[in-house]
């Protein structure tokens, strides 16, 4: 008779859990980039204004209707140049996710690199249009990055000891 499988540890639980995460803002700046590369299509653009007629708030109405006027004033080429840095971005959000759902050591650094770096770019971000889902995105994000960090030298000292050991 075969054993039920074991349940994940904890940490590779959360780990996971980060990857989640990481996958699902991987997915939304893929749909960002596609937006991007259709921004001259007639009809697309013609959806992004009925979109920002029928959003519930006047805050975020405003902000779409900002969005469509700067991206508007951009070239093609420009338009093309941004849907592929939001590719890029978002090819890294893949490799971290894969990296942390697979429990690799490397992802967690890659990961506490990228969302140390990002985090100043955030806070500022929040400081010149403040909102709560900014918030909650840096709270979230500082959450994943303490317990990363915590990991990595856990796993740092047990290596260098092990080292030492062997």
């Amino acid at each position: 008779m075969p054993h039920p499988p074991h349940p994940l540890p904890r940490s590779l639980l959360f780990l996971r859990v980060i990857a989640s995460f990481k996958m699902l803002k991987a997915a939304f700046f893929i749909v960002v980039g596609l937006g991007l590369l259709s921004f001259y299509e007639p009809s697309f653009l013609a959806r992004l204004y009925r979109l920002a007629d029928e959003m519930p708030y006047r805050v975020e109405q405003h902000m779409l209707r900002q969005a469509i006027g700067f991206l508007s004033g951009l070239s093609p080429s420009r338009i093309q140049l941004l849907a592929t840095a939001t590719f890029l971005y978002a090819s890294l959000f893949v490799v971290e996710g894969v990296g942390l759902w697979r429990g690799r050591y490397w992802a967690e650094w890659l990961t506490v690199i990228a969302t140390s770096s990002l985090i100043p770019f955030e806070i500022y971000e929040l400081t010149v249009h403040p909102s709560w889902n900014k918030v909650l995105v840096i709270a979230l994000n500082i959450v994943i990055l303490a317990y990363l960090v915590w990991r990595v030298r856990r796993e740092y000292v047990l290596r260098r000891a092990h080292a030492r050991d062997g």
